[in-house]
Protein backbone atom coordinates (compact mmCIF):
# COMPACT_ATOMS: atom_id res chain seq x y z
CA UNK A 1 0.00 0.00 0.00
CA UNK A 2 1.01 3.57 -1.05
CA UNK A 3 1.70 5.49 2.65
CA UNK A 4 1.42 8.44 0.97
CA UNK A 5 -1.49 8.16 -0.94
CA UNK A 6 -3.56 9.95 2.31
CA UNK A 7 -1.83 12.98 1.17
CA UNK A 8 -3.37 15.34 -1.49
CA UNK A 9 -2.36 18.80 -0.67
CA UNK A 10 0.60 19.50 -1.36
CA UNK A 11 1.88 16.40 -3.07
CA UNK A 12 3.97 14.10 -2.56
CA UNK A 13 4.83 11.77 -4.84
CA UNK A 14 6.51 8.53 -5.05
CA UNK A 15 9.01 8.35 -7.82
CA UNK A 16 10.90 5.21 -8.51
CA UNK A 17 14.37 5.00 -9.41
CA UNK A 18 16.44 2.04 -10.78
CA UNK A 19 17.94 1.26 -7.09
CA UNK A 20 14.99 2.48 -4.52
CA UNK A 21 11.83 4.34 -4.18
CA UNK A 22 12.16 8.28 -3.31
CA UNK A 23 9.60 10.85 -2.36
CA UNK A 24 9.86 14.01 -3.88
CA UNK A 25 7.56 16.96 -3.62
CA UNK A 26 6.21 19.19 -6.34
CA UNK A 27 4.58 21.59 -4.52
CA UNK A 28 5.03 23.54 -1.24
CA UNK A 29 2.59 24.59 1.38
CA UNK A 30 1.45 27.61 1.25
CA UNK A 31 0.58 28.19 4.70
CA UNK A 32 2.87 28.32 8.44
CA UNK A 33 2.26 25.11 9.93
CA UNK A 34 1.87 25.42 13.73
CA UNK A 35 4.87 23.90 15.33
CA UNK A 36 3.76 22.70 18.05
CA UNK A 37 1.88 20.52 15.10
CA UNK A 38 5.26 19.30 13.92
CA UNK A 39 6.74 16.32 15.27
CA UNK A 40 9.75 15.47 13.23
CA UNK A 41 10.84 16.44 9.23
CA UNK A 42 13.09 14.70 6.45
CA UNK A 43 14.60 15.91 3.70
CA UNK A 44 13.97 15.41 0.58
CA UNK A 45 16.78 13.06 -2.01
CA UNK A 46 18.72 15.40 -3.79
CA UNK A 47 17.04 13.22 -7.33
CA UNK A 48 14.04 15.08 -6.91
CA UNK A 49 13.43 18.28 -9.21
CA UNK A 50 12.71 20.62 -6.50
CA UNK A 51 14.62 20.60 -3.09
CA UNK A 52 11.76 20.44 -0.09
CA UNK A 53 11.88 19.76 3.83
CA UNK A 54 9.10 17.39 4.44
CA UNK A 55 7.50 17.88 7.74
CA UNK A 56 5.62 15.47 10.01
CA UNK A 57 2.39 16.25 11.69
CA UNK A 58 1.17 14.55 15.30
CA UNK A 59 -1.76 13.48 12.97
CA UNK A 60 0.96 11.48 10.71
CA UNK A 61 0.35 13.96 7.67
CA UNK A 62 3.47 14.46 5.67
CA UNK A 63 3.68 18.58 4.53
CA UNK A 64 6.58 19.64 1.55
CA UNK A 65 7.73 22.91 2.78
CA UNK A 66 10.28 25.44 1.18
CA UNK A 67 13.60 24.92 2.60
CA UNK A 68 14.16 28.66 1.59
CA UNK A 69 11.53 29.99 3.71
CA UNK A 70 12.77 31.52 7.15
CA UNK A 71 10.02 29.78 9.02
CA UNK A 72 11.34 26.10 7.51
CA UNK A 73 14.72 26.68 8.46
CA UNK A 74 13.88 27.88 12.08
CA UNK A 75 11.67 24.54 12.59
CA UNK A 76 14.53 22.28 11.05
CA UNK A 77 16.55 23.80 13.85
CA UNK A 78 14.53 23.63 16.73
CA UNK A 79 13.45 20.16 15.40
CA UNK A 80 17.36 18.94 15.22
CA UNK A 81 17.50 20.51 19.04
CA UNK A 82 14.80 18.60 20.13
CA UNK A 83 15.65 15.47 18.60
CA UNK A 84 19.43 15.28 19.63
CA UNK A 85 17.84 15.76 23.36
CA UNK A 86 15.13 13.59 22.92
CA UNK A 87 17.56 10.71 21.51
CA UNK A 88 20.16 11.35 24.05
CA UNK A 89 17.46 10.82 27.18
CA UNK A 90 16.53 7.97 25.39
CA UNK A 91 19.64 5.85 25.86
Amino acid sequence: SDAFSAISSPRLALATSSDSPTSCCFSYTKKKIPRNLVTDFYETNSRCSQPAVVFITRRKLLLCSNPAEKWVQDYVNYLKVNRTVSTTQAY
